[in-house]
């Protein structure tokens, strides 16, 4: 399978990078080709400029700076995302790719005439987050979850209509024993070898 894993957080040390080494290994040592998008690193620009808001509607082909982005996207069977949940939702470099790639013509298009838009990104069929909470489970069960929702809801539809979705997280990650954070590695780790 071919595995897109893109991965939001600026400081290498972090603990959130060190789940995106075990995702990776843990993947390929599966036998998954894995395609790591290091969104910090790449210098992706998540700002959605006036200019492509204006063109928001235009053929992807005719913004060459997301032409790469798109390609990975539409290349892949799966999707990994590996981020901190900030605010009760992904960094904004990540929504920016959101709001950046996931555009018309590549997430999804409107057909003329039609009230709905219809999935383009058929090709995956597997949706898994990684993620970090500091804050506890309740505080995030009363916030509403946002972010689970913004990939649960939003993007899973614009997939494969059977595509699946997994949902790994840690929370209370900022008060977590170093055993705490192992379990949740090796957690990661189990839940992959099963993509």
């Amino acid at each position: 399978m071919r595995v897109h894993v893109v991965y939001a957080h600026p400081h290498e040390g972090s603990f959130t990078a060190a789940l995106r080494d075990a995702a990776v290994a843990t993947l390929r040592r599966h036998g998954h080709e894995v395609d790591l998008l290091d969104l910090y690193a790449e210098g992706f620009s998540p700002e959605l400029t006036r200019d492509e808001r204006a063109h928001h509607l235009d053929p992807v082909e005719t913004k060459p700076a997301l032409v790469p982005f798109a390609e990975r996207l539409r290349n892949a069977d799966a999707l990994v995302l590996v981020y901190p949940t900030w605010w009760g939702g992904q960094p904004a470099i990540l929504k920016g790719w959101f709001d950046r790639v996931w555009g018309e013509g590549v997430a999804f298009t409107l057909p003329e005439g039609k009230d709905r838009i219809e999935p383009l990104l058929t090709n995956l069929r597997r949706l898994v987050v990684v993620t970090t909470h500091g804050s506890s489970k309740w505080v995030n069960a009363v916030e509403g979850e946002p972010g689970k929702r913004i990939v649960g809801r939003s993007l899973r539809v614009l997939c494969h209509r059977r595509a699946r979705f997994r949902w790994i997280a840690l929370y209370g990650a900022d008060r977590s024993t170093e055993e705490q954070r192992r379990a949740f590695v090796a957690r990661v780790e189990r839940r992959l070898a099963r993509l």
